[in-house]
């Protein structure tokens, strides 16, 4: 993605991940959360090696990213990015994020990630710097209780997470964003698959 592609204040969405393999359920978050927060675009970034996953992934970094292009390749509004892949070595959310700024500077960037792993976010690297570089766009799905993740996080955090605007959709995005709330909720459909899922039933 170039700076040429996108006007100076586009709203710019990444959801980074394994992908391993990508379905349904991934397509599925990222174009509700580009429809309710009136996203640009959404760029997903497949990790070269997360840090915070074992190892023992199904698909090589080749084969995930040609899946998730041929899943994208209808999709215009989604893009995929090789720069975790180019970078190599353990994928860090902050120098992702900081290659995305340097490329847009005016733009206003959502780091699209599920609740639970917001709630880990203080092991994540630099974690207080990532504040500074991004929004936050939180999937919460179905059947997940908001409180039961504060309590993972410190209070600063935790209050941030209790007084964040929830999303149900565009018009309560619109609304959301006029707040100016570095820290939005937005509830996404339910699927019922994973990548793991999928892999267990690989193995079998």
């Amino acid at each position: 993605m170039s700076a040429a592609e996108l006007h100076e204040s586009a709203n710019v969405g990444i959801l980074g991940g394994t992908f391993d393999p990508v379905h349904h359920g991934h397509l599925i978050a990222a174009e509700w959360v580009r429809e309710c927060l009136s996203l640009d675009r959404v760029v997903l970034v497949p990790c070269a090696s997360p840090p915070h996953k074992p190892k023992g992934a199904v698909a090589s970094p080749a084969e995930r990213l040609e899946m998730l292009r041929l899943a994208t390749r209808s999709a215009t509004q989604l893009e995929v990015s090789e720069v975790e892949l180019e970078r190599g070595g353990t994928s860090y959310t902050i120098t992702t994020l900081r290659h995305f700024r340097s490329l847009l500077p005016q733009a206003r960037l959502f780091l699209i990630l599920g609740s639970d792993a917001f709630s880990d976010i203080e092991t994540w690297k630099d974690y207080e710097q990532i504040f500074l570089e991004t929004n936050f766009a939180i999937m919460l799905r179905g059947g997940y209780a908001l409180h039961e993740l504060t309590s993972r996080l410190n209070r600063q955090l935790a209050d941030d997470l209790a007084h964040a605007p929830h999303v149900d959709g565009p018009a309560a995005g619109r609304e959301a964003l006029k707040g100016g709330s570095k820290v939005l909720v937005v509830h996404v459909p339910q699927v019922e698959i994973s990548g793991s899922m999928i892999r267990k039933n690989v193995e079998a």
